[in-house]
């Protein structure tokens, strides 16, 4: 795939694209500046990358097959230019991971005050990314339940009113259980077509939004320094999805998400404390080694019952009634978790665990997901000591520096046990791979 150039700013550099803050893209500025009064340079420029970035995420779409890899050439302009010029080489390593495309980032001067105070208070509290699912409503609860000073921090676009709902109800659920307030900072960030700056629409922009996180985390770090607090933001991600092993080979790179990849989260820490001029900025993942079924179990069983506010399904604002589609490996996670801990919820547009996959088509998504998730937790049923250098050759994502391999394996094992006792429940699953 050929390269795509992007420019950020207000000078299009050649680009094919040029995103201008005000016009074609909504850095998110006017809600940050409401909440927390005028933005320095420095929040300016990491509102304009992060936000840059997202949008030519969504701008370049994805050829097929061996076009899947996309090269994305973006230059940004910034009045902190020294800072920034510091992390070029760390933040394309960061987009590589996370995206799995080719990207070139190339930062350029333009007139402003650069900020020379980073002055960062010593209050304790958590800044926890809100995204209105199952971890986050988890990770907030058992925050609340300690006492800790909490800010949630929600992104969304413009349009995606089912995910902003949700995101809203359970801020509210959460309010209500625990009867008090707790502030909740609601930025919208997004690319936009006007009358003077194109930007791609419809089946014309590409709808993965693989490089969400890095958006997320960097409104969370602003958000972080402005409240006072000392210096970690929360992400609050379970193992299954934050170390997310490829269900299998047609799922390696970039078939799969890794929004909370621990790599990438080490490499997004490693650049917030080079910007930010705070080397113990932390990002934290307290859900690493859980199981969504045991995020779950963190919540009260009163609140276990609000689950129907929150939102897993990328696909909920395209379902009918809103509703979760019942089909993609995180729906199928999300109702194991919750049936695990005793609750069922009539949320799925397709109940894909009472229907007989054999009369499906090979080539329905339901079926195929269903069955790529039945091997893969059987290969986990049981870890031992002989089988594990064997899991860890099958599965060489295992092998880095930033995750625990042994708790890892023993995460996933446990991943298997409990979806396996949720499925005795449902012979036409258990007939799949008997």
């Amino acid at each position: 795939m050929a390269p795509y150039k992007i420019s950020v700013g207000e000078t299009s550099f050649g680009a094919d694209l040029e995103l201008c803050p005000t016009k074609n893209l909504y850095t998110g500025l006017q809600y940050f500046e409401k909440e927390f009064g005028v933005a320095d340079s420095l929040e300016v420029d990491m509102l304009n990358l992060a936000s840059g970035v997202y949008a030519a995420d969504l701008a370049v779409k994805r050829d097929e097959r061996e076009n899947f890899l996309r090269t994305i050439e973006l230059t940004v302009e910034v009045v902190n230019f020294h800072a920034f010029e510091r992390i070029k080489d760390k933040l394309s390593s960061a987009l590589l991971i996370l995206s799995r495309d080719n990207w070139y980032i190339k930062f350029v001067q333009k007139a402003g005050i650069p900020v020379s105070n980073f002055q960062w208070q010593k209050k304790e509290g958590a800044v926890l990314l809100f995204s209105g699912g199952i971890d986050s409503m988890s990770a907030a609860s058992d925050f609340i339940s300690k006492k800790t000073d909490l800010v949630l921090v929600s992104h969304n676009t413009h349009a995606n009113k089912v995910v902003d709902k949700s995101q809203r109800n359970v801020h509210k659920a959460l309010e209500s259980f625990y009867k008090i307030k707790i502030r909740h900072v609601h930025i919208k960030v997004y690319g936009r077509k006007t009358s003077t700056h194109s930007f791609p629409e419809g089946n014309k922009r590409e709808n993965t939004q693989r490089t969400r996180s890095f958006l997320f985390l960097s409104l969370a770090a602003l958000i972080t320094k402005r409240c006072g607090f000392n210096k970690v933001l929360y992400m609050a991600e379970n193992g299954q999805f934050a170390i997310h092993l490829p269900l299998n080979s047609a799922r390696v790179g970039p078939f799969s998400t890794h929004t909370a990849d621990p790599d990438f989260v080490t490499h997004a820490q490693e650049i917030f404390r080079t910007v930010l001029s705070n080397p113990d900025f932390e990002i934290s993942n307290p859900f690493l080694y859980k199981t969504k079924a045991e995020v779950f179990a963190v919540m009260p069983k009163k609140l276990q019952n609000e689950v129907e506010n929150s939102a897993t399904c990328w696909m909920i604002s395209h379902v009918p009634q809103e509703k979760h589609c019942g089909i993609c490996i995180p729906c199928i996670s999300r109702r194991i978790a919750i049936e695990y801990n005793g609750i069922k919820v009539n949320e799925y547009h397709t109940d894909i665990f009472t229907v007989d996959v054999n009369t499906l088509a090979d080539d329905n998504t339901g079926k195929r997901n269903l069955i790529d998730y039945l091997e893969f937790i059987t290969r986990f049923k049981k870890v031992t000591t002989q089988n594990k250098d064997e899991l860890i050759c099958e599965f060489p994502e295992l092998i880095n520096p930033s995750i625990d391999e042994d708790q890892a394996l023993r995460l996933y094992e446990r991943v298997s046990q409990q979806s396996f006792k949720v499925f005795q429940n449902y012979p036409k699953v258990l007939s799949i791979i008997k």
